[in-house]
């Protein structure tokens, strides 16, 4: 795929996965800053309707990085919507010196210390995820909708970004959010939001619950599984998620 000189974004065309499916690329997470946020864009090229189909971002949670999801981006993907796997700075490939949670892990003395390292990663994420998202705009059509996947703690991220453009719908994965986040989301205009949860997870799944039931979106919808299993883990435990998943934003997306 060539560069755009008048773009941000910088591709590698050397780490091409699939010709036909999915690369590997990288794009500025500022214009005046020179981190470089790693994903995988997966679409299908061949496919006659391709440049016309809506997109989707996939948000990883905060313990682990887009690999473990790459089951529900393919998943998304094969529905011919365009589709972005994000590693959020400090995780997976989106590291530089400075911004690494491995390196934080292994320098921490405490788990205070620790913890204190990586709130200042997750201080770029909402920035980084505006880039991702601007990122994916340019290669759907203006006509056509955006959709976004949070697993986790990455859902208030997610609200964040509703907060500053417009998504078609929502997928919360096992949500983990605050009472500030849940009352941002609450502030929302409704929109499809689809809910995953553990039911003897108590957390994630009261904020399901409630949320659920606050939204007043036509096509929401909430899925209850029986065991404690969170993020990615719920998706491994249940096949037929992924495609749940999958066909359920390519409805909300038409």
């Amino acid at each position: 795929m060539p560069v755009n000189a008048q773009s941000e974004v910088v591709e590698n065309e050397p780490a091409k996965i699939d010709p036909a499916l999915q690369y590997q690329v990288k794009f500025k997470a500022r214009e005046d800053h020179d981190f470089l946020l790693a994903a995988d864009y997966l679409f299908f090229p061949n496919k006659a309707s391709a440049k016309n189909m809506p997109g989707v971002i996939v948000l990883h949670d905060c313990h682990s990085d887009r690999e473990k999801y790459k089951s529900l981006a393919n998943s998304i993907a094969e529905q011919g919507l365009h589709t972005l796997s994000l590693d959020f700075r400090g995780y997976g490939a989106s590291v530089a010196e400075g911004y690494s949670e491995l390196a934080v892990k292994k320098h921490a003395t405490d788990i205070i210390s620790y913890q204190t390292e990586v709130a200042v990663l997750k201080s770029y994420w909402s920035e980084d995820l505006l880039a991702a998202y601007n990122f994916l705009r340019k290669k759907v059509d203006n006509s056509k909708g955006i959709s976004i996947v949070a697993s986790g703690c990455a859902g208030s991220y997610a609200v964040a970004l509703s907060e500053q453009v417009y998504l078609n719908s929502m997928v919360l994965l096992t949500p983990e959010m605050t009472y500030a986040d849940k009352e941002r989301y609450k502030n929302l205009v409704d929109i499809p939001s689809y809910f995953v949860s553990s039911a003897q997870h108590a957390m994630s799944y009261a904020t399901a619950q409630e949320l659920f039931t606050w939204n007043g979106a036509a096509y929401s919808k909430l899925q209850v599984y029986k065991g404690d299993k969170l993020n990615y883990q719920i998706i491994r435990a249940n096949k037929y998620l992924v495609n749940d998943i999958a066909l359920w934003l390519k409805f909300t997306l038409r």
